[in-house]
């Protein structure tokens, strides 16, 4: 029988789905570790136990993003690896959503100052996966936007869609940018200077995808140069001091939560997630299918 070890307590109906396995949750020994021929974990939980894991085959995260996974160890070990995209998807969206509406309207910031209008405008959203369909479906529908998509893959609804490395043809267009874009070799640092400095007057950008994709010093220097430009961002940038501490919290054009848009706000988001993610893996194992899986070069070099 597959032996699995899960770092988290799976609620009911992720018990369920992975029934006809041998689950270990949460307290797991040495020798757990060493049997087992799968691990359902966050990402830097995978860092921490994989050296442990001399037979482990297929690794299923309960996050979106997999920035964090110890890529190369993965690569050697010749290990499958599936993420939990689009679990969030529609919190995320509502929150980016949040930050979108905060900066058009002012409500950030205990100032009286002019208001944006959203409705009728274009929207360009980098990344057209599932937050990025959901992102795109409350503009349509709810303030009839012109939705441009930028991506390697498209879900949901756009009325243009265009690949990443065209981006720079049509950044100049958007009055909002959505960035959901996953942290890899190709989506790090893609908000730059360079490419900041294209877009429209009175542009909103907010990022719900991955710190590093926005440049720190970048998006710093174009909110003061530009007061007109506004940011907002519930994801930030990793180093060796608190991830939130931040020059751009003094800018009055600038609105920030503290990685809340996803599971951690909610424990019924979470509860969500995590089975999304056990009834994913029950795919694989019992049909051989499943989503997600990560290519694991886009992280490599």
């Amino acid at each position: 029988m597959t032996t699995i070890i899960s770092t988290l307590v799976l609620p009911e109906e992720g018990k369920k789905l992975l029934s006809n396995f041998n689950v270990i949750e949460k307290e797991f020994t040495q020798e757990d570790l060493r049997r087992a021929e799968v691990l359902l974990a966050w990402p830097k939980e995978v860092s921490q136990l994989i050296d442990n894991m001399e037979r482990l085959k297929i690794i299923q995260t309960f996050s979106a993003g997999v920035d964090d996974l110890p890529f190369q160890k993965i690569k050697e070990k010749e290990i499958k690896v599936f993420s939990n995209a689009g679990a969030y998807s529609v919190s995320v969206a509502e929150h980016a959503w949040a930050l979108i509406l905060t900066l058009a309207k002012g409500t950030n910031i205990r100032k009286r100052r002019e208001s944006y209008p959203i409705t009728g405008k274009t929207i360009l959203i980098l990344g057209a996966g599932g937050i990025g369909s959901e992102v795109a479906k409350i503009a349509k529908n709810g303030f009839s936007m012109r939705v441009i998509g930028a991506s390697r893959s498209f879900k949901g609804n756009y009325d243009v869609k265009i690949p990443l490395n065209e981006v720079d043809k049509y950044i100049g267009v958007a009055d909002v940018i959505v960035d959901t874009l996953p942290l890899n070799k190709f989506t790090k640092d893609f908000l730059n200077y360079e490419r900041l400095t294209k877009t429209k007057q009175k542009v909103i950008i907010v990022n719900v995808g991955r710190g590093e994709t926005v440049n720190k010093n970048d998006i710093e220097k174009i909110l003061k140069e530009r007061p007109d430009l506004r940011f907002g961002t519930d994801v930030f940038w990793r180093n060796d001091k608190e991830d939130f501490d931040v020059n751009l919290w003094s800018l009055d054009n600038f609105a920030g939560t503290l990685h809340v848009g996803g599971g951690y706000a909610s424990q019924e988001i979470l509860y969500n997630a995590i089975n999304k993610a056990c009834e994913n893996l029950s795919s694989y194992l019992k049909l051989g299918k499943a989503d997600n899986e990560v290519n694991i070069n886009d992280y490599l070099g």
